[in-house]
């Protein structure tokens, strides 16, 4: 195993496990799904399948019709529902890999029943309700007509969703109000098989929230859904960066783009592999935001470019750095939330932004990370998320790596059965 440049974002399994099973503790008596948009909300969606699949989950979200059809490539079985809607022409593709288009909009509505109906197609689809946040959906004074459509069309659908718009803010009255139009709407199209409003920071709303099915996302992933920073979940992933070159720099000089840093002393100045294009914002170039090296907070230096960044390594002389080394942007010193408040943002956009060109590795806890990053790696496995290939579901329900596609973790047959048992609680 070579050293890589760029950015290494390291994924705990076990922590997935555990914040899956925190949903499915919470939400007892119904169906969690999994949202796995923007590739599972940048952690890979080839690396956490596995893992979501062997706890039970069944069902998946995506937002776009691509990300669909990459899901599907890896799980036959699953159902897959894509939530920005069906574009005009986009039919014959949803019946082709077997997803589900959430139906936003009247022509979406007649464009998708008319095809169903032609096709004599009937694999599922979403109704998505607006009820309160103002974005994607049918108002609620459109609830009524859909709900006089004629069997033949109502059976075309095995789902109505909405989304809350301050479930970070529990005790905002908003959400409230949204469950209460959100029951009304679900009396209305009782037609409809199953409902579903809470996503992760939904669920903590109480049962009353949690209709038929709940669909968790960046809770999954260790981000924390709440304005408040209380959460129960576990860490999920780690992003460091290797030091490419160390010198020493003159009081006096200038350091990065525009010279818009001058150094006041004599300064070991180092070099990071990381920059805009691996998701450290251009924008937070000049203010005080640190990052770690061994456990001891660095500053950046200057500005922030595509694919470096300079850090200011002379409090840590001592620890004799060298090239190579990794440099922590967020991690065991400083986790993914704490790093999100920052520089001013949220965990999934932290975690979305990481950039594809980053290495994602696997291991099942944190506690082997520090020898998984030094190429001791018994319990990794690698993956390329973008690439066109990806786990399968043979006939007997086994998730195997196609040729090429590399090792899957913990080993190349993947049985759902033993995962199963595994993911079961002690007890």
């Amino acid at each position: 195993m070579f050293a890589q440049h760029g950015l290494t974002v390291t994924i705990q399994l076990s922590g997935v496990k555990h914040n899956y099973k925190v949903f499915r503790e919470l939400c007892r008596d119904v169906e969690v799904a999994a949202v796995v948009k923007a590739d599972a909300y940048g952690c890979g969606l080839s690396g956490i399948l596995p893992t979501l699949w062997g706890l039970g989950c069944r069902t998946y979200f995506v937002a776009h019709l691509h990300e669909g059809i990459l899901l599907r490539n890896r799980l036959n079985s699953a159902a897959v529902y894509v939530l920005n809607g069906l574009l005009p022409g986009s039919e014959a593709a949803y019946r082709k890999y077997n997803l589900r288009p959430v139906i936003t909009s009247q022509q979406q509505l007649d464009d998708w029943c008319r095809y169903c109906r032609q096709q004599g197609w009937s694999g599922g689809a979403a109704l998505h309700l607006d009820t309160g946040i103002n974005r994607l959906g049918f108002r609620l004074d459109e609830v009524a007509d859909i709900a006089d459509l004629s069997a033949r069309d109502l059976a075309c659908f095995d789902l109505i969703l909405s989304h809350f718009a301050c479930a970070d803010e529990p005790q905002n009255p908003r959400n409230t109000a949204q469950i209460d139009s959100f029951t009304w709407a679900r009396r209305t199209l009782c037609k409809i098989p199953k409902a579903s409003l809470a996503s992760s920071a939904g669920c903590f709303l109480g049962p009353g929230a949690h209709f038929d099915m709940v669909r968790p996302g960046v809770g999954l992933f260790g981000g924390n859904p709440f304005t408040a920073p209380t959460h129960p979940f576990k860490a999920v992933a780690q992003a460091f960066a290797p030091l490419l070159q160390i010198k020493l720099h003159r009081a006096g000089e200038f350091v990065g783009y525009g010279s818009g840093t001058r150094l006041e002393k004599d300064t070991l100045v180092g070099t990071i592999s990381v920059g805009y294009a691996d998701g450290l914002p251009r924008a937070v170039s000049g203010l005080p935001l640190r990052v770690y090296f061994q456990g001891v907070p660095i500053r950046i230096l200057g500005r922030i470019s595509m694919d470096m960044t300079l850090v200011d390594l002379t409090s840590v002389g001592r620890l004799s750095p060298q090239i190579g080394d990794d440099v922590e942007i967020f991690g065991p010193h400083r986790d993914l939330n704490a790093f999100a408040r920052s520089i001013s943002t949220i965990p999934n956009e932290v975690l979305t932004a990481l950039g594809k060109r980053a290495s994602r590795r696997y291991v099942e806890d944190m506690a082997t990370a520090d020898a998984a990053r030094n190429d001791a790696r018994p319990e990794m496995f690698d993956f390329v998320s973008n690439d066109s290939a990806g786990l399968l579901e043979d006939a007997s329900g086994t998730l195997v790596a196609p040729a090429g596609f590399g090792t899957v973790y913990p080993n190349p047959q993947f049985s759902l059965e033993s995962s199963l048992n595994a993911a079961r609680p002690e007890g």
